[in-house]
């Protein structure tokens, strides 16, 4: 083989070599912009309390679309996964990266509000306790979140609130120290001031300097 015929093959290869890394390349590029556009869905199904399987629908919809406007990117589109599973699997991973986001801030606090629902159930008849919270670093940026959910499985005494309570707090890693303020409805397992949830806070952190409030459109205000 002449030094011609080797050039011209090593630039063959090379060609050759270079088409297959921008096709490896433009693959991973729509494998990545499916995977996101499977994330954004996930996350309207959430945020908007709809069927965990309406993704399998929403993809449906997606791909006659297509047909329509943009038939040539079908394959695009079906490269995007929307089953239950996936869109199960996808909320779970935002909660997580949520409640990270939100633990990474409690270390820069310096006081903070808690409201604390418990009313609502579940599909299965089991009371929640849901904690809010509202807290100001030193540069006074405020931040308001949905800390935590806890179910309260069998009686909702103040003593089953007030370990839901402390639960969620060491879950977040807040300081009882930076609580300011807690607020809560009326209802006696809240207010009371023996068995109460706001009783046996005091009980267990004597000396606080939480201000405690609580109102009949508790809810409202959440």
């Amino acid at each position: 083989m002449s030094e011609y015929e080797r050039k011209q093959n090593v630039e063959s290869l090379c060609k050759k070599l270079s088409g297959r890394q921008n096709f490896f390349k433009k693959a991973n590029t729509i494998q990545e912009a499916a995977t996101h556009a499977s994330y954004i869905v996930a996350y309207n199904i959430a945020t908007n309390n709809k069927a965990l399987n309406d993704g399998e629908f929403v993809k449906q919809c997606m791909l006659q679309i297509c047909d329509v406007l943009c038939p040539d990117k079908k394959n695009n589109f079906q490269t995007v996964s929307l089953s239950r599973k996936t869109v199960t699997s996808r909320i779970e991973a935002i909660d997580k990266n949520l409640t990270s986001q939100l633990e990474s801030k409690v270390g820069q606090f310096k006081f903070c509000s808690i409201d604390i629902d418990e009313s609502s159930t579940d599909i299965n008849d089991t009371a929640q306790l849901v904690l809010f919270i509202r807290c100001v670093d030193e540069n006074f940026d405020i931040t308001e979140e949905l800390a935590c959910r806890r179910s309260l499985k069998g009686t909702t005494k103040g003593c089953d609130i007030f370990r839901e309570f402390q639960e969620g707090l060491l879950t977040l890693k807040v300081p009882v120290t930076n609580i300011c303020n807690i607020t809560t409805d009326g209802a006696p397992n809240m207010t009371g001031k023996k068995s109460g949830f706001l009783g046996l806070f005091n009980q267990n952190y004597p000396g606080n300097n939480v201000v405690f409030l609580h109102c009949v459109i508790h809810q409202d205000a959440l």
